[in-house]
């Protein structure tokens, strides 16, 4: 019995201590990839959901507006500007489900700027997004923002679209121009 203990194959400590420390090394190096892997995943959601801001800013712009009651058209304008929507200093703040992501609300998007923008969330998300604009014609601008707490750490990811109108454009024809890129600030935090 004793001979058969002794003719087994084994794995010798020096093997299972390599084996540990090469699992060891790649756990150190896999987990902050990852984590930063899902943090760029989570900024996917921003540049998604600025360039349909943006679209929607676009097509209000060139879309011709008369007075209420006149045949007197409106200079081309974008939509009025708007708060952080939904309220609140972020999303980790306002969680219900845990995930640190804002519930979705409906009532959040029932507002003027938005509907014009045909914007709104109807899933969990991680960013607020607000909007601001000014001025008419080739004076108009608008500013689109994002911002999150990734992990909930008290540091903001920005991201930034900016549109105007053309300076080229008649009155005859609203044109609008946009940034060729968003701007982003902490991307990942």
């Amino acid at each position: 019995m004793f001979k058969n203990l002794r003719e087994s194959k084994g794995f010798t400590l020096i093997e299972l201590m390599i084996v540990v420390a090469i699992i060891a090394i790649l756990a150190v190096v896999a987990v902050p990839q990852f984590t930063k892997y899902m943090r760029s995943a989570k900024t996917a959601e921003a540049n998604e959901m600025l360039d349909l801001i943006k679209k929607g800013s676009a097509t209000y712009y060139t879309t011709p507006r008369t007075q209420i009651g006149t045949t007197k058209r409106i200079e081309c304008q974008f939509p009025a500007a708007v708060n952080s929507t939904p309220t609140g200093s972020g999303c980790c703040k306002v969680d219900t489900s845990g995930d640190d992501r804002c519930d979705p609300s409906l009532s959040s998007w029932n507002n003027a700027t938005w509907s014009a923008l045909k914007f709104s969330i109807t899933d969990e998300h991680y960013f607020q997004y607000s909007y601001n604009s000014s001025g008419t014609m080739t004076t108009a601008r608008y500013t689109a923002e994002a911002n999150a707490d990734l992990d909930c750490d008290g540091v903001f990811s920005t991201f930034q679209i900016v549109g105007e109108g053309d300076p080229k454009a008649t009155k005859a024809e609203c044109n609008a121009v946009g940034a060729p890129a968003i701007f982003r600030d902490n991307e990942t935090e």
